[in-house]
């Protein structure tokens, strides 16, 4: 299947070298520090001490994570008050080559891994599906959420079941405030759709 989408595309040249890569790659795989990063992105600009009030880490621990954030460019210090440092988040792309695919991390693909321990379906669709498969279901939700796409055919294009991928649309829906207040994700049935239609992935993002 050729992958198109805003997130996962076909390889094409090597990427270049980049700095500070395990900072980058540990957003992935460290919910307080993305959850940190993404706290700062939200608020546009933000300091230690207001940080430490609205986060569950030591007050250590944030302080800690501000150096590395800062220290990769993921953010930077854009003033002062009263002799604290103010910071803005930075963004962000890092392509990575997973099986001859190239995969888009960003800053909203890192706000949904930040909600990792409050969603079990988002850790156990990362660890059990691999990146890809996450960052191709995160960019059909955005579609879903935009009626180009069923829960059926995403079910079918990233290989999830049925009832993983509701969740995951579930979730998503949560944390982005998709479609609006109290929305959920709509159902359907098999009768709703004809067994020969196209590949919708085709028809979505291979134009």
């Amino acid at each position: 299947m050729s992958y198109d989408t805003e997130h996962v595309r076909n390889a094409g040249e090597t990427p270049s070298s980049i700095t500070n890569l395990p900072t980058f790659t540990e957003l992935l795989d460290n919910t307080d520090l993305a959850a940190l990063y993404t706290s700062i992105r939200r608020a546009e600009t933000t300091t230690g001490p207001e940080l430490v009030e609205t986060t569950t880490v030591s007050k250590k621990t944030v302080y800690d994570y501000l150096h590395k954030l800062e220290q990769a460019g993921l953010i930077s210090r854009v003033g002062d008050d009263a002799g604290t440092a103010v910071y803005a988040a930075e963004e962000f792309e890092l392509t990575l080559t997973v099986r001859n695919t190239e995969v888009s991390i960003t800053p909203e693909l890192v706000e949904i891994i930040a909600h990792e321990d409050e969603y079990p379906v988002i850790q156990r669709s990362l660890n059990d599906h691999g990146l890809v498969t996450f960052a191709l279901a995160y960019d059909l939700v955005n579609a879903h959420s935009e009626g180009e796409v069923t829960i059926r055919q995403m079910a079918e294009l990233t290989g999830l079941s049925t009832g993983t991928t509701y969740d995951l649309v579930e979730a998503f829906y949560s944390i982005l405030d998709l479609g609006g207040d109290n929305s959920v994700p709509t159902t359907y049935t098999p009768g709703d759709f004809d067994d020969e239609e196209s590949n919708p992935l085709d028809e979505l993002f291979d134009e």
